[in-house]
């Protein structure tokens, strides 16, 4: 009896090795930086006489049953990533192999070019990620750079809250000087560094966003004090596939937009096009969104060459805010919170925009008057179309050699509109209700007949138009010296012309409006709509540079030298000065500025899971057209480049389930040049040769929690002050000095650094609740907010006080979405999504002003705006 127990007990042991002949193979594919997960990944098994494989699903699992005991090869790939290969052992049970996937440059380089991008335990930079599955659920109906707060050291804002207006500070310094590449091409503006964002809707062709802060890799002279961003769109893709979406949301929003690729067709051809259209009432009063966007790509490989030309744009037309006001006109109940004065007219809403009015505009006939009935008129409008189209060449010349090339071209048309009374876009006239006094505007011009009955306009809409012409070329190539170092060096040229002036839009009721600011004009010149008015002037931008960089690169140890030289030309051809003797219109000579940065860093890997870097580096960053001459042309004197000295050291921790960042960085900024403008007083002012020291400590986690949750956080904790004192000159709108002379001196020492939060919170999940499903919140709270200095406040060194401290701000989001596949044997596949921003529909300070004396003690005249209130999106796609 004893003996048939104990084997009746072996034989109930063994039953389920003998019942379970087969097993499976399990896990997910994940994006090795961001943890976020790769649905559509493939993952294929050979060995023990097996060769199979099978997809990712939409939370990046896979499975491949059926298999046999023994040992097999599973690698996992997925489009624009490097395929990461694993040996599996399979004895007695089922085996779970879960891949991280590094970013692959090979597989991007139809579209990288020269930009980049910064690898986990390799690259000694700071870095964060985006990937196209964070992209496509979060964006939801924002901006691009405002899905970059979830990244430390970053902060975004709406700007005034049009559509595309948004804004963007790394580590305390604006976008005008943080590097933003798209497809390796640099779009900072050549005159002035800023980014307009609606000028592209990328997120739905963004396959990578990653933000590169303080000394970037970039392999190009680019304005990256704050940092880089590189923006990669889709390019050569192996799979044909079709994509329609269509979106809806609060205030109006509309969205339709469809995907076609055709994967890759016989002769290794491939091409990708987006169309999209959208449309919205804004969420600002009157500030009406109305776009479209066009994107295409076609790609060729031949022998050893990738060629792809790509064209996109976005030609658009919206409302801004384009100025704030003081805090009782959006709510008393802000203006008591920091003990600013309540005044009568106030208290109108967050979304209060005082720029459009209304208008009749009637005539009067016999005596009578005539209505020609009611219409609502935005005194700012934007409209711009920047067209770029890229040619891109990369070329495996040998297993040592690669080289890069792209030519780009990009024609910017448009501008903005505003008031005009002679030289001041400061409007005079509002309405009971605090809007732009159309109909006031009207009755005084058409009232003003003169003796040959035509009617004179007093005030006008004008359009400030800022065109322009800009062709470049970017060649890089990479030689690998030996199997650890690598030199690559490079040249970028550009050729920039601005076309700036402003054309009458509307004359409000008037037939003429005399001429102004143009010396060449008779007196009393009479001007009709599309005639220039005011200033007329072409600015001119030659720019040549280089770069060199030496890499090596062991498991153990990457380390990297690199300089760039630049030499930029400015010229200023001016329109409406007297004209030459000859005829020829008046023109400065070409000046030229020289500028170089040198950077070192090296990442050394401790163990398979523990790196530290640290990198250092000085920029010699030449001043912007805009910061050179004033709007009458007037040069300004001693205008030096800027010196930017930066220096970092950072620590990270990954694992497939876990990734921590941390690093501290300082940067000191000498002779920095601001300007900014009182729109009370129709006054510029340029402070130049001033110091800022930014320094800070930043972390970054994402961890898996398990299969069905991960989290991520930020935080940020930064010091940023201004050092010294520096020059302040002040004109008017037509560039005359103004009262106060030039050259005044501002005392700036220990007044904090404005304009951006200096310390972050933020922590995300993921989690999903069943197949298919996700739900997304995310928690956001900057602290540490100065309103930016005002050089007038700070005119005696006696009296000089610190910016004003904004109170803290949270927001709370909730992204979620559900992917589904029908029973079609089409592989038809569904996705819903929604989004929900601000759910808590608080509202805190977001951009403060320094057009005003507010930035001390007179809270009276603090002017800001805020976010905006709780809305929602939710959308539809189809995908073949």
């Amino acid at each position: 009896m004893k003996h048939f127990i104990t084997a009746l007990v072996a034989l109930l042991l063994t039953l389920p090795a003998v019942a379970q002949t087969t097993f499976s193979i399990r896990g997910r594919v994940l994006d090795k930086v961001t943890g976020e997960t790769l649905p559509g990944a493939t993952v294929q098994v050979t060995g023990n006489g097996q060769n199979t494989g099978t997809g990712a699903d939409t939370e990046g699992n896979y499975k491949i049953p059926n298999l046999p005991a023994g040992t097999y090869t599973v690698q996992a790939s997925f489009v624009g990533y490097k395929p990461s290969t694993q040996t599996v052992k399979i004895v007695a049970q089922s085996v779970v192999a879960s891949f991280p996937l590094s970013s692959d440059n090979a597989s991007l380089a139809e579209v990288q070019v020269v930009a980049t991008q910064a690898q986990e335990r390799e690259t000694p930079v700071a870095f964060s990620a985006v990937n196209e599955v964070k992209l496509r659920e979060t964006l939801s109906n924002r901006d691009l750079p405002l899905i970059l707060n979830e990244t430390p050291g970053v902060y975004a804002t709406q700007g005034g809250g049009g559509t595309g207006d948004s804004r963007i500070n790394v580590r305390g310094f604006d976008q005008r000087n943080v590097a933003v590449l798209i497809n390796g091409v640099p779009v900072n503006d050549m005159e002035n560094g800023q980014v307009f964002w609606s000028n592209w809707d990328l997120g739905d062709v963004t396959k990578s966003l990653q933000v590169q802060r303080g000394l970037s890799a970039s392999k190009i002279a680019v304005p990256s004090v704050g940092g880089t961003i590189n923006v990669l769109t889709k390019g050569f893709d192996d799979k044909k596939a079709a994509l329609a979406r269509v979106e809806t949301g609060s205030n109006n929003y509309q969205k339709y937009s469809l995907m076609l690729s055709s994967g890759q067709l016989k002769g290794d051809w491939a091409v990708t096009v987006f169309g999209s259209r959208r449309t919205s009432d804004g969420w600002v009063d009157k500030a009406f969104d109305d776009a479209w966007t066009y994107f295409g790509t076609v790609s060729k490989r031949a022998g050893k060459h990738t060629l792809s030309l790509t064209g996109l744009g976005s030609p658009q037309r919206h409302g801004q805010r384009t100025f704030p006001f003081e805090v009782y006109k959006y709510s008393y109940e802000k203006a008591r919170e920091i003990g600013a004065a309540i005044k009568p007219g106030g208290d109108k809403g967050f979304q209060y925009n005082p720029y459009w009015g209304t208008l009749d505009r009637y005539s009067i006939v016999g005596g009578v008057k005539v209505s020609h009935g009611q219409e609502t008129l935005n005194e700012r409008t934007n409209f711009y179309h920047k067209p770029q189209v890229n040619f891109n060449d990369l070329w495996q010349v040998n297993d040592r050699l690669f080289i890069s090339t792209v030519a780009y071209a990009s024609y910017g048309t448009g501008g903005g509109s505003t008031t005009l009374t002679g030289n001041s876009s400061t409007n005079s006239v509002t309405d009971a209700n605090g809007q732009t006094g159309f109909q006031k505007i009207y009755d005084t011009n058409y009232a003003a007949v003169g003796a040959d009955g035509q009617r004179r306009s007093s005030e006008i809409l004008v359009n400030a138009i800022n065109s322009h012409r800009w062709y470049g070329f970017v060649v890089g190539g990479d030689y690998l010296l030996n199997d650890k170092l690598t030199l690559s060096a490079g040249v970028d040229g550009r050729d920039y012309t601005g076309q700036h002036y402003r054309e009458v839009r509307d004359l409000l009721g008037g037939d003429y409006v005399l001429s102004v600011g143009n010396a060449n004009a008779p007196a009393n010149t009479r001007l009709g709509v599309g005639d220039k008015t005011s200033y007329n002037y072409d600015g001119k931008t030659r720019w040549l540079g280089g770069y060199s960089q030496l890499e090596y690169k062991t498991p153990l140890l990457s380390a990297v030298v690199s300089g760039t030289l630049s030499q930029v030309s400015y010229k200023r051809i001016d329109y409406f000065q007297k004209l030459q003797a000859d005829g020829s219109p008046v023109s400065t000579d070409w000046t030229t500025f020289n500028g170089y940065s040198l950077k070192a860093g090296a990442n050394y890997n401790l163990t398979e899971h523990d790196n530290v870097f640290v990198n250092v580096g000085y920029n010699s960053k030449v001043p912007f057209f805009n910061l050179l001459y004033t709007t009458s042309g007037r040069k300004y004197d001693n205008v030096k480049p800027e010196g930017i000295t930066s220096a970092e050291i950072g620590y990270g921790i990954s694992y497939p389930s876990l990734k921590v960042t941390l690093n501290a960085y300082y940067t000191l900024w000498a002779n920095k040049t601001t300007t900014s403008f009182n729109s009370s007083t129709g006054v510029y002012s340029n402070v130049r040769n001033v110091n800022a020291r930014h320094m800070g400590i930043e972390m970054s986690i994402a961890q898996e929690i398990s299969r069905r949750l991960q989290l991520n956080s930020a935080i940020s904790l930064g010091d940023w002050r201004w050092t010294g004192k520096g020059q302040l000159n002040q004109t008017d709108e037509a560039g005359f000095p103004a009262e106060g002379g030039l050259d005044q001196p501002v005392y700036l020492n220990g007044v904090h650094v404005g304009d951006a939060a200096q310390n972050q919170f933020q922590v995300g999940l993921r989690y999903e609740p069943f197949r298919g499903a996700y739900i997304r919140p995310s928690f956001l709270l900057f602290t540490k907010y100065y309103a930016d200095f005002n050089p007038e406040t700070i005119l005696n060194q006696a009296t000089s006080t610190d910016s004003y401290r904004l109170p803290t701000s949270r927001n709370l989001d909730i992204h979620f979405g559900y992917d589904f596949k029908p029973m079609f044997k089409n592989g038809t596949r569904f996705g819903l999504k929604a989004s929900v921003l601000n759910v808590l529909n608080e509202f805190y300070f977001t951009d403060v002003s320094n057009r005003s004396s507010s930035n001390a003690g007179n809270l009276d005249l603090l002017q800001a705006f805020f976010n905006r209130g709780r809305t929602f999106t939710a959308g539809l796609s189809i995908a073949l």
